[in-house]
């Protein structure tokens, strides 16, 4: 590698635990998605990674940014957040611009996700509708 490219324990660990969310979400839309056709399988996988993503790793986030802020907090999932407030501080001090924007992603994302899931598992007549509006 690059001098200067050296992957800490927190970069190397963030990168675990998104492709462990990969592992576990394609592996759950290939499970939903039995029976149907390549496309939906595909889209089921990509909604289950974006679910597990933003309740996973974005609602901690917004939880520990309003309890306190990730510099001084010692959990786990910190780290990660630690690990990308060194590109933009913002993300370490409970910016509000920051929160608001994640509480709004982990609520409106998260939620649109399961219930394109839910539409596409039990073939909702406004499934298509709802995804092509998203394109």
């Amino acid at each position: 590698m690059c001098a200067g490219w050296e992957l800490g324990s927190a970069a190397g660990g963030s990168l675990l635990l998104t492709a462990a969310l990969l592992a576990v979400s394609c592996a759950l839309g290939l499970r939903l998605g039995r029976g149907r056709g390549a496309a939906d399988r595909g889209a089921l996988a990509w909604l289950c990674f974006d679910a597990l993503v933003h309740f996973a790793l974005e609602g901690p986030f917004v939880y520990l940014s309003l309890v306190g802020n990730i510099t001084d907090s010692d959990a786990l999932i910190a780290s990660l957040w630690k690990e990308y407030g060194k590109a933009d501080a913002r993300w370490l001090t409970s910016d509000p611009t920051i929160v608001a924007l994640e509480i709004l992603t982990v609520v409106l994302d998260g939620s649109l996700a399961l219930v394109l899931i839910y539409a596409i598992v039990k073939e909702k007549y406004y499934r298509d509708t709802v995804t092509r509006d998203n394109e």
